[in-house]
């Protein structure tokens, strides 16, 4: 059986979620991209300025104090720098180390750029800890101060990457989050909205099964799905009140035709028994009576359809053992078999208990049986049979006549539908829709099949028998 998770997520309601969930998603992208960009650049342009600053106190200094008050004031800005990321070098011109917390000057560094007149921006790598196995990159302006010094200064962007670190952590982190809360989202929703369709679908089974007075019940909020069921409640008053009107206009005309062709029966039927053996009227009248006697059972069975499909009232099942109804039916038939010189063979032989209304169950089972008999060749078998699994319970009459044609297996449960238009097969077309009505009354499933030659009915109870 389908889980309840897996009918969640095949809804349109949940698709439609997981549309929101990706749309919502793509905009957590999006704004943590403008916030990387904008928190980057923001560092750039900090960093930037920030070596500019330092690099013109030591060129004052330099204009001001020489050579060795740059020193000095090198040394006192490598002592207040209390994260070292303070970057200095003032070399010769053979580019050797006067003083700094750099031991070399970087030859490979790479070039971005000029500054002032005859400085350069570069990019370089410095050895890490352990923690920085590749290095701690450092931005940095290199200048000639004179024809015998030059000066480094710069800042490790070791803070940029902590910072960076944290804005792509937390990027992930939030989209985990986002895509985790708007899942449960869209399956609240989901079921939400489906517990409201549920409601109407178990209405809508409901009236499909005949009470066509039941109704799809209001909530409190007044929403857009009230007024959906309003809506649907006002047509489904009008459609009962068409159906209502067209069955009792059907069983009016039944009722009405019933009592004077029973009239006339009796009359003829009186006439028949004062009529002489050799009257030659007699034949006439007989094959008048027989015909108005099929004419009532007609009305009868339309009567019969026409009570079932309304199911107005709740109907108390009770157990009912096929095994036994199909027993009783087979010993009945066995003489009409005999005559056709059909076999008749049940293959039925453990008790198949279920819940119905044994009397409907024998006359869906007796027209099946009468349908697989008269459609049957000479020298034929017919046989009833059964299948039964955990959840269900069916029964099988197979034939080997001339079959029904696929596209006719849905159609043969219509009323007055016949496969031979011209009709010159007695029957009227009803007893298979009278079978379909009493499988509906029991919640049960008619179906077809090829039986290569002749035809399979399967009758299926959504009940398991107690076998």
């Amino acid at each position: 059986m389908e889980s309840r998770l897996n009918r969640i997520i095949k809804t349109f309601t949940f698709r439609l979620g997981l549309v929101y969930v990706g749309l919502f998603s793509l905009s957590v992208i999006l704004l943590f991209g403008f916030i990387y960009t904008f928190a980057m650049n923001y560092l750039q342009v900090q960093i930037t300025d920030a070596i500019r600053l330092k690099y013109s106190y030591l060129l004052e200094e330099y204009k001001q104090t020489g050579s060795s008050g740059v020193e000095a004031r090198i040394k006192d800005q490598i002592a207040e720098d209390s994260d070292n990321n303070e970057i200095y070098l003032l070399v010769n011109q053979k580019l050797e180390k006067i003083t700094g917390n750099l031991n070399e000057w970087p030859l490979n560094a790479t070039r971005e750029g000029s500054f002032e007149k005859e400085g350069f921006w570069i990019r370089f790598h410095i050895e890490g800890n352990h923690e920085q196995p590749g290095g701690i990159e450092v931005k940095a302006v290199t200048v000639p101060l004179s024809k015998w010094r030059s000066i480094l200064v710069g800042l490790s962007l070791q803070s940029n990457e902590r910072i960076e670190q944290t804005i792509v952590q937390t990027f992930w982190a939030s989209l985990l989050v986002t895509l985790i809360m708007a899942f449960i989202g869209a399956t609240v929703m989901t079921r939400s909205v489906m517990r409201r369709i549920n409601v109407i679908n178990r209405s809508a089974g409901t009236i499909m099964h005949g009470n066509l007075s039941a109704r799809i019940p209001f909530t409190i909020g007044g929403d857009e799905f009230d007024d959906l069921s309003a809506n649907l409640n006002q047509m489904l008053d009008k459609i009962e009140m068409l159906l209502g009107s067209l069955s009792q206009f059907a069983n009016n005309i039944a009722h009405d035709l019933r009592s004077p062709l029973n009239r006339i029966i009796n009359r003829l039927d009186a006439a028949l028994r004062n009529m002489e053996e050799d009257n030659p009227a007699r034949k006439m009248v007989e094959k008048n009576i027989h015909e108005m006697e099929e004419l009532v059972g007609t009305f009868n069975s339309i009567l019969k359809i026409s009570e079932l499909e309304a199911n107005t009232e709740f109907r108390t099942f009770e157990a009912c053992d096929l095994q036994r109804v199909i027993d009783n039916l087979v010993e009945l038939y066995e003489p009409y078999a005999a005559e056709k010189d059909i076999i008749l063979a049940n293959t039925i032989r453990t008790p198949l208990v279920i819940y119905g209304e044994k009397n409907l169950l024998t006359q869906a089972f007796a027209n099946l049986l009468d349908n697989a008999m008269k459609f049957s060749m000479k020298g034929g078998t017919v046989t009833v049979g059964y299948e039964t699994t955990t959840d269900t319970t069916t029964v099988t009459i197979a034939d080997h006549g001339a079959g029904i044609p696929t596209q006719f297996h849905n159609k043969v449960f219509e009323k007055f539908f016949r496969l031979e238009q011209s009709r010159n097969t007695k029957g009227n077309g009803l007893g298979l829709s009278l079978v379909a009505a009493i499988a509906r009354i029991h919640n049960a499933t008619i179906s077809l099949r090829d039986n290569k030659p002749g035809i399979v009915v399967a009758l299926t109870f959504p009940q398991s028998a107690n076998t």
